[in-house]
């Protein structure tokens, strides 16, 4: 280690050792003030503030019974959430609920980060399905002759 860059360590040390310092007054000069007030109070200084409740900790929901037709494992391996959605459809129809095309897309192998990412995007591919078919149907009858 060179000279000026010990020296400067130096001074960062007598720096953060004068920080503490100062650090250490002000927790003394507080602990004092609130000795003080719980006296005007009457609470007496051997009192202690109520302690904190535990948190509370909330219980998971117990997942539904899927409502998805039964799906062999591996049907949709090593597929993109897309094309594994759209060979679901096309299988099984598009009358089920997202939750449940999304728990038969599990099932059948599809790999993504997080079932919510994958519910997502079955929405997402829905909405662009929807606008697609209603845009066919809107140009198949403007230009029927």
């Amino acid at each position: 280690m060179d000279a000026a860059t010990k020296k400067s360590y130096e001074n960062a040390l007598k720096q953060a050792q004068a920080e503490l310092a100062n650090h250490e007054k002000r927790g003394a000069a507080l602990r004092q003030t609130v000795d003080a007030l719980k006296g005007l109070l009457a609470l007496g200084p051997a009192e202690a503030p109520a302690k904190r409740r535990a948190p509370v900790r909330r219980r998971r929901r117990k997942k539904k019974a899927t409502n998805h037709p039964p799906i062999p494992s591996g049907l949709f391996r090593g597929m993109g959430p897309t094309a594994a959605y759209r060979k679901f459809v096309a299988r099984f129809g598009a009358d089920h609920p997202v939750p449940a095309i999304r728990d038969a897309l599990l099932a059948g192998g599809v790999r993504t980060k997080s079932s919510t990412s994958l519910l997502t995007g079955i929405h997402s591919v829905r909405r662009r399905d929807a606008m697609k078919a209603k845009a066919e149907g809107a140009g198949g009858e403007s230009g029927g002759e």
